[in-house]
């Protein structure tokens, strides 16, 4: 006789980007042990696994290539609630350089905009930019290789637009060399402006509070990123 078929719960959620709702399925036994072995796992197959997983626990509807980086996160942290638990074992490193021990719910975490934060970009009087969010794999990369040439290299990538007020040029209508000898004749306050917009974009974090039993102090901590849920 044949064993029976399993039906499979579907969610739903709403990407922070732009509002749009989409249904998900939590991991399959098969799809969380390939999730426990990315704590050690290098950035690149980090990147590849976590797109993998979210590409078919979300019907393969979503052109997962293209998501913003938050997008990526919050629906990563959605599918490991409903797919392994809400609650969350983490480690908070006090000031005092105790760690502490601490669980976190991940019903609680959220989506931080800042007030007035936009894509679109004046940088002088007669030229604009309009920029997209980096991709999950571009902040990963950053992440992973913390200098100057690599953070220039993805801020230019992710100009979308450069116009004034007669002309518009799309990202199909110039290339990489050319977004890189763009950014370069900025000056610094520019330059500031377009490093500001990713300082200030949307961001998934979850707010920590946790007391120091060696020491006796209230840490209050913003926890971002996914690494601390490969579990």
């Amino acid at each position: 006789m044949s064993l029976p078929i399993l039906d499979t719960p579907t969610y739903e959620l709403t990407l922070p980007s732009n509002d749009e709702k989409i249904k998900f399925r939590p991991f399959l036994v098969k799809e969380h042990k390939i999730l426990m072995t990315l704590a050690d796992a290098e950035t690149d197959e980090v990147v590849k696994v976590v797109k993998e997983l979210i590409d078919v626990c979300t019907f393969g509807k979503l052109k997962v290539n293209k998501l913003s980086n938050f997008d990526i996160e919050y629906i990563f942290l959605n599918l490991r609630a409903k797919s392994i638990g809400e609650v969350v074992k983490v480690v908070v490193n006090c000031t005092c350089g105790n760690e502490i021990d601490h669980q976190i719910d991940l019903n609680n975490v959220r989506v931080e905009k800042t007030e007035g934060f936009t894509n679109k970009l004046q940088l002088r009087e007669n030229i604009s930019v309009k920029m997209r969010y980096p991709t999950f794999e571009e902040m990963m990369d950053i992440l992973q290789n913390l200098n100057n040439a690599k953070v220039f290299s993805v801020v230019s990538k992710c100009i979308d637009a450069i116009y004034s007020e007669n002309d518009y040029y799309d990202r199909n209508q110039f290339t990489d060399e050319e977004a890189d000898e763009f950014l370069s004749q900025l000056t610094k306050t520019e330059f500031e402006k377009v490093e500001k917009f990713f300082l200030t974009m949307p961001k998934i974090v979850q707010d920590v509070e946790a007391d120091c039993e060696k020491c006796g102090n209230h840490n209050v901590v913003k926890m971002e990123g996914i690494e601390n849920f490969f579990v």
